[in-house]
């Protein structure tokens, strides 16, 4: 494993380059935004039941639409469905410009519509970018592909929360909506310009939900994509809670300005970038597959005790271990879908595994809306965390009684 890999990588592969910079673009952007619609869903509700209502039900429709997204994808020229997907994200991230303008109902209603719109849009940009990935490179760089993405999407995630929280202190919310429109403009042609030898599905019979019942028998038949798309639904409870969890702990427990959030994002992300890179440069991966189980576990119990810290410097030292274990997640589950599932179904896989995955977030927002309402902030993060614990708990002793748990010899 030479101590280049991510070096090599980038220099020597262009369309994975070129990816990687639209991603760092609108990554960046996308962030400094989502800070500011956290603030911005602040500014329009009253209480805590009516910011995880509005947060989780603005997000939940998309999800059922997104499950039909892989079926679609598979079929039809992905460079157009990015091209097309950015550019459709223009007009409505402008459209949250209106939103302080109204008021109670009117001003939700809005919010709830643009929301609905780029988290579909978002989700098809999201499915077609991983499905893309295995087919710029060899199976062999996956690995260091996936935890680059990571690692990438962590950096973006600590330079744009280290700014966000400040700017949005100081300046106008507008900025933000007219920078990430504006980099989506760049994005859709870049993504227009990629060289994917890429072929649409040609099928007889044109039935996209028949065609997604075979990503659900991709699952029944093979135990990884299986526990993959549990994870999902598990994990999707914790990052659903995530970003209003650290909105309340800082308003309300630290009771700090909203540099609060900038502190907690970059310990979280910083932690997440030097992890990510270390394991995209040495290609790891477990070898016994059980161990991820330690990681599963962890992963729960790190959230589970944030919400019982009293000030930021606890609250960043829960982050950084959280970030931590959540390194080793991604380029396991990501290899799953990439290596393990035929180049044919890639799509319907992760679009099935992005349904679990946001209808658990929407589903872990309402609850902690639910939870903070009538138990308190204390609550919300242990109860959220018990059945990624669980699983974790399972995951690891099924493995543990395989004769052979491998994970290079485990295939679809």
């Amino acid at each position: 494993m030479g101590k280049n890999e991510v070096f090599k990588l980038i220099t020597k592969n262009k369309n994975y380059r070129k990816l990687l910079i639209t991603t760092m673009i609108t990554g960046l952007t996308q962030w400094g935004a989502f800070i500011a619609m956290l603030v911005l869903i602040g500014n329009i509700t009253s209480s805590g039941l009516q910011l995880g209502v509005l947060w989780a039900v603005s997000g939940l429709f998309p999800i059922f639409m997104s499950f039909l997204l892989g079926g679609i994808i598979d079929r039809y020229d992905t460079k157009k469905v990015l091209f097309i997907s950015e550019f459709l994200k223009v007009p409505f991230y402008l459209l949250f410009i209106l939103v302080p303008f109204f008021e109670g109902w009117t001003a939700w209603i809005l919010f709830f519509v643009i929301r609905f719109v780029v988290g579909l849009l978002q989700s098809v940009t999201t499915i077609v970018r991983q499905t893309i990935i295995p087919e710029m490179m060899p199976d062999e760089d996956l690995v260091t592909a996936n935890s680059l993405n990571f690692t990438l999407t962590s950096f973006i995630r600590l330079i744009g929360a280290a700014t966000g929280g400040l700017v949005v202190s100081f300046f106008s919310l507008n900025i933000f909506w007219i920078i990430t429109s504006i980099s989506f403009v760049y994005a859709g042609f870049a993504m227009l310009n990629l060289d994917i030898k890429r072929k649409k599905i040609s099928s007889k019979e044109r039935n996209f939900v028949k065609e997604i019942k075979v990503g659900l028998q991709v699952a029944k038949n093979n135990v990884f994509v299986s526990y993959v798309l549990l994870f999902a639904l598990t994990g999707g409870l914790i990052i659903g809670s995530f970003n209003l969890m650290i909105e309340r702990m800082v308003n309300e427990v630290y009771q700090v300005p909203p540099f609060g959030l900038s502190v907690l994002y970059i310990a979280e992300g910083l932690t997440s970038v030097i992890i990510g890179y270390w394991i995209a440069n040495n290609k790891i991966m477990f070898k016994k597959v059980h161990n991820y189980g330690y990681i599963y576990i962890l992963m729960g119990l790190t959230w589970a005790l944030f919400s019982l810290t009293n000030n930021l410097f606890t609250g960043s030292l829960i982050m950084i271990a959280f970030a931590f274990v959540g390194g080793f997640v991604v380029p396991f589950e990501r290899n799953v879908m990439q290596i393990k599932v035929n180049p044919d179904l890639r799509g319907r896989v992760f679009g099935l595994w992005n349904t679990c995955s946001m209808l658990s977030m929407q589903v872990g927002a309402l609850l902690t809306g639910i939870i903070i309402q009538y138990l308190g902030n204390r609550f919300v993060t242990p109860i959220l965390s018990i059945l990624e614990i669980l699983l974790g708990i399972v995951f690891l002793f099924y493995f543990l009684k395989e004769k052979d748990n491998n994970y290079e010899n485990k295939t679809i």
